[in-house]
């Protein structure tokens, strides 16, 4: 067979594995506003995101790994949004941004941190931490960047888990005062107390 017709067939299906991979992360954000995460099928799943079945066992092995890949590109989008903030070293700005964001998008970040399971949320812990830790920011305060990163995300996500879990009426203002007061600003601080 011809290079150049083997090149555009490969090209071609490595298009429909992306639009198949987006359908089905799309479809899922959807469920997920919909029904908690431990109601949604497979079945369910490919059918709103118009993937044949056995298609999605192509690409996944659970629907636990397409939360998971939903929830990188989560993050990466709200580093992208809180890394500047984060530079300006304004606490109550990141939070507020990182609040704001939670409350828009509430049935996902609820499916993330509590509808999933733990193994969920270490995998979310895990990657959040890979992707600030390569985040180009400094370490205020002599800290070790990645005690200083660890903290930060293993912090946050409690407290936005407990937010999301059993203080849903809180205003996202109001946590991101808590995130500020208790997470990030004892971080910002120019001195570690010794």
């Amino acid at each position: 067979m011809d290079h150049k017709i083997e090149k555009r067939e490969a090209v071609s299906s490595d298009a429909r594995v992306l639009r198949s991979r987006a359908a089905l992360r799309a479809a899922l954000v959807e469920l997920v506003a919909e029904r908690p995460f431990a109601e949604i099928t497979v079945a369910a799943l490919t059918e709103r995101a118009g993937v044949g079945y056995a298609t999605f066992f192509r690409h996944y092995p659970d629907l636990a790994a397409v939360l998971a890949e939903v929830a990188d590109g989560l993050i990466a989008e709200l580093l992208e949004l809180l890394v500047p903030l984060l530079r300006a070293r304004d606490g109550l700005a990141v939070m507020r941004a990182l609040t704001a964001e939670v409350s828009a998008r509430r049935q996902l970040a609820h499916a993330l941190l509590t509808g999933a399971g733990d193994s969920m949320r270490q995998t979310i812990t895990r990657r959040a931490i890979e992707q600030a830790m390569a985040a180009p920011t400094d370490t205020p305060g002599g800290l070790p960047r990645e005690l200083a990163v660890t903290h930060l995300v293993g912090a946050t996500l409690t407290i936005l888990t407990w937010w999301l879990d059993r203080a849903p009426e809180t205003a996202a203002d109001e946590v991101a005062a808590m995130l500020d007061r208790l997470v990030l600003a004892p971080v910002l601080a120019d001195q570690v107390p010794g």
